[in-house]
């Protein structure tokens, strides 16, 4: 017959050192096993900003902007300079050694999550002098020789994900350089065309300058010629060397505006200034392609900043779980083993092996507040993250509505001032045929000279803004670098992903 089931009214108590130690272990489980549920439930942090289905200053447009925007110019020597800075400029160059410096971080971090092996030999010789009695003896010697030779391991495993958190966070931290790297690399090739676009404006602005002093010096002949036959005062004169004098200065700074814009492009392509007079413009004019902004929500897979401010959020994010994991037990396996041999005066005493196997495990109970203190940091700078993601994500939006904008409405003012410059060609026409027939004499013809050359002058700062203006634009943007990459670029929404191929030399492998 097999015993009734129902418990017997005795029963055997453990020891109450025994009660202690059961209760003590339960607690510790416990509490794990409530610090574990916590560290899953640790908050990850996204932004919260509501970008816009389409941009306030454009219409709605699917057609994203073209990536290889200098060719759209039409001027081979803008893109060959292009292509020159993407390869061989130096902040290019320095930003890609960020990189790699980034990516063999990652590598450190994802170490700890395997075991550590290291190979040990060490050996010794050991000589003892020593009396046999107080003094006055012949001393005695042993002398001792022994060597070693093991390998050990360690290894911490990750229970609770503080060493997984850690490696995702460096990952994370690497794609942010990643990302900062194409944006040095992005505003190289901005600043590239707005320097070439200035050296070509100034060019141009100065034959039209040199061309109004011309005129301006022809009028001044012209007035002293009738100041000495009595048909101009001296104040016609004054007047008209006040306006040869001031054309005249304004052609030094063109001057020299065109030689720095060419120094800096020098620079930028790797050069120095001393061989800048080799850039020079195609003579070709430049058009302005039309403007495709494309979606808002592009921006936060094509700007630079906009990725590397992403991928600064997933680090916070995970820095803040491997903060959590400071509040749970580490697990620490040990072993070494290894052979060794000694020599006791002369005699060999045998090889012997030896092994030690340990584990450990250690918890935070009292700290002084540090574990506190270090998910306070990390809690912080999550919440810094996600304003920083966030500010980044409105300033992008506000760099391309502005951008926008000046290009709008500098198409408008160029466009105004090219059919003014019509108008001063025209009216120099009729004055030239007046002043052919006889019906007008040789001033009125210089003044509609120099209205028209004015009126130019005009329009050539204008086109060259509107062509600085839409440079902006393909900044604001945020496209170009993924030309001089290997691979396609990343999305950038996560760094637990693996990034693209950023070839740290600034172009393709």
């Amino acid at each position: 017959m097999f015993p009734s089931p129902t418990p017997c009214r005795t029963t055997r108590r453990l020891p109450r050192r025994d009660r202690l130690a059961g209760r003590r272990a339960a607690a510790t489980l416990s509490t794990s096993l409530a610090l574990a549920l916590a560290a899953c439930a640790t908050p990850v942090m996204q932004p919260s900003v509501d970008v816009p289905g389409r941009f306030a200053a454009a219409s709605a447009s699917v057609e994203e902007p073209e990536a290889a925007w200098w060719d759209s110019y039409g001027d081979p020597v803008l893109s060959d300079l292009e292509r020159r800075a993407a390869h061989q400029n130096r902040d290019v160059q320095i930003a890609a050694e960020r990189v790699r410096a980034a990516r063999a971080g990652e590598t450190i971090s994802r170490s700890w999550l395997l075991p550590t092996v290291v190979i040990g030999a060490n050996g010794f010789n050991h000589t003892t002098t020593y009396d046999t009695a107080l003094k006055n003896f012949v001393p005695e010697a042993a002398n001792t020789r022994a060597g070693q030779v093991g390998i050990g391991a360690s290894w911490e495993v990750d229970l609770f994900g503080r060493l997984r958190a850690g490696a995702k966070a460096s990952a994370a931290d690497a794609l942010a350089v990643e990302h900062s790297a194409r944006g040095v690399r992005l505003l190289v090739l901005t600043d590239v065309a707005t320097n070439y676009f200035t050296l070509v404006g100034a060019l141009r602005q100065l034959d039209t300058v040199r061309a109004i002093a011309a005129a301006q010096d022809e009028t001044l002949r012209l007035v002293r010629a009738r100041e000495r036959v009595g048909l101009a005062t001296p104040f016609d004169v004054e007047r008209a060397q006040t306006e040869a004098s001031r054309t005249h200065a304004a052609i030094p700074p063109l001057e020299t505006l065109a030689e720095v814009s060419r120094h800096r492009i020098a620079v930028l392509i790797g050069d120095q200034a001393f061989d800048a007079g080799s850039i020079v413009p195609s003579g070709v004019e430049a058009v302005v392609p039309p403007a495709h902004p494309g979606q808002p929500a592009e921006l936060l897979q094509r700007r630079p900043d906009l990725l590397a401010a992403a991928a600064q959020l997933d680090a916070a994010n995970a820095r803040r779980q491997q903060a959590m994991a400071e509040w749970f037990p580490r697990l620490i396996l040990g072993a070494v083993f290894g052979r060794e041999s000694i020599d006791l005066n002369g005699v060999a005493l045998g090889p012997a092996t030896f092994s030690n196997v340990a584990g450990l495990i250690a918890m935070p109970i009292f700290n002084a507040g540090r574990t506190r203190a270090i998910n306070e940091i990390a809690a912080s700078g999550q919440r810094e993250a996600v304003l920083h993601y966030e500010d980044a994500i409105v300033r992008a939006l506000e760099d391309v509505e502005n951008a926008l904008v000046a290009l709008g409405d500098e198409r408008q003012r160029t466009q105004l001032l090219h059919d003014a410059s019509g108008t001063a060609e025209a009216a120099l026409g009729r004055a030239q045929s007046l002043y052919d027939r006889g019906q007008i004499d040789l001033l009125p013809l210089l003044d509609a000279q120099r209205t028209r050359l004015a009126v130019r002058a005009l329009a050539n700062d204008s086109s060259t803004q509107l062509l600085l203006d839409s440079v902006q634009l393909y900044k604001a943007l945020g496209g170009g670098w993924q030309v001089f990459e290997t691979a396609a670029a990343p999305d950038g929404a996560s760094a637990s992903g693996t990034s693209s191929n950023l070839n740290p030399a600034g172009g393709p492998s």
